[in-house]
This record gives C-alpha cells, structure tokens and sequence, in this order.
C-alpha cells in the first residue's frame, strides 16, 4: 500500500510527465576484443564526449556492482540451473547442486578512470565464465541507451585514444570512480 502511495504521490506532483527522459544514445555500441585475458586486462569505454561527474559515477556504480555480484560467485554458468526452464510448472532448484558445484568469483577491480571521452577499469575476472563479460555487456547497453551514451567498448589493449599513463590532473580531463 505505501508504495503504491508513493507512485500516486510522484504522478500527482510531476503530473503527466513523471517519466525520466532519455538521455543516452540511440545508436548501439560497437564491441571489440584485443588480447583480452580473464586474469589481468583493461575494459576501455569511449563516451561520445568527456562524462559529466554523473556519468563516472554511473559507470563507476555498474562497475563496482557488477564487480560485487563476481565477488559472490554470481557469474558461475555451471549453476544456471533455471535459466532454461520453463516458469509454467514450478521448477525445482536443487540446493545440494547449487552448493557442490566448483565456485568461481572474481579476484580484482581497480578503480574506473577517465581521461576525456575514453573510461577504463582494470579487472581480473579470476575463475567467473566469460558469461559475467555478457552481463556487464547487457548492463552497458542499457546504461548507454538511457543515460549517457556508449560509442565503444573494448576488452584488453594497453592504451586506446590519446590515453596517457600516469596523467591524473584534473584540469586535463581526468576523472575517477574508486572502487
């Protein structure tokens, strides 16, 4: 009852336009592989321009959740056991199963860094399926859509753009989400 108080709250004081609008981009975002490895690489994100202080931290958020969820052993495609079942029937879940099945977790993140339009974070996946990469995917396509517009995303490489080691000042476009 009180969330439904508070959705007639909201519509009441914004009226009809209680909607978020978009700000993201329209066009999807190209995906790309450079010698990439699951235990030690760089994931490179070019914005259409230099993010807002929003931005980082709305990347830096999808990040560091994302990186929690590896943390927990959520990206573990030996356990999906309802991801093809069909809901129509109550499905079973075997907890035995669940709790026997080899683990797999992330090891380590570093902190997402900015300089002008191009993002990376550092990140070893550890023993997480390659599926947690299409969680992440899935997470930054919506991001982008809605929000603050991806142009690319680039799995490994040591430098993309103008990237320079060690430039941290930010009066040259360096921003940062620590983790």
């Amino acid at each position: 009852m009180m969330m439904i108080l508070q959705v007639e709250d909201r519509i009441r004081k914004k009226g009809r336009d209680f909607h978020k609008a978009k700000t993201g981009s329209v066009v999807a975002f190209k995906v790309t592989f450079r010698d990439f490895s699951l235990v030690g690489s760089n994931i490179w994100f070019k914005l259409y321009g230099p993010p807002s202080d929003r931005d980082v931290d709305l990347i830096g958020s999808v990040i560091q959740s994302w990186y929690v969820m590896g943390r927990l052993g959520a990206y573990n495609s030996s356990n999906l056991q309802l991801a093809n079942t069909s809901m129509e029937y109550n499905p079973l879940y075997d907890a035995d199963k669940g709790f026997n099945v080899m683990p797999s977790s992330f090891h380590d993140v570093g902190d997402v860094e900015f300089q002008d339009n191009w993002g990376r974070v550092w990140v070893d996946i550890g023993t997480s399926d390659y599926f947690a990469l299409d969680v992440l995917l899935n997470c930054l396509t919506v991001l982008s859509s809605e929000y603050l517009g991806i142009q690319q995303v680039v799995f490994g490489g040591r430098s993309m753009g103008d990237w320079e080691e060690g430039m941290k000042n930010p009066e040259d476009g360096y921003k940062s989400f620590k983790i």
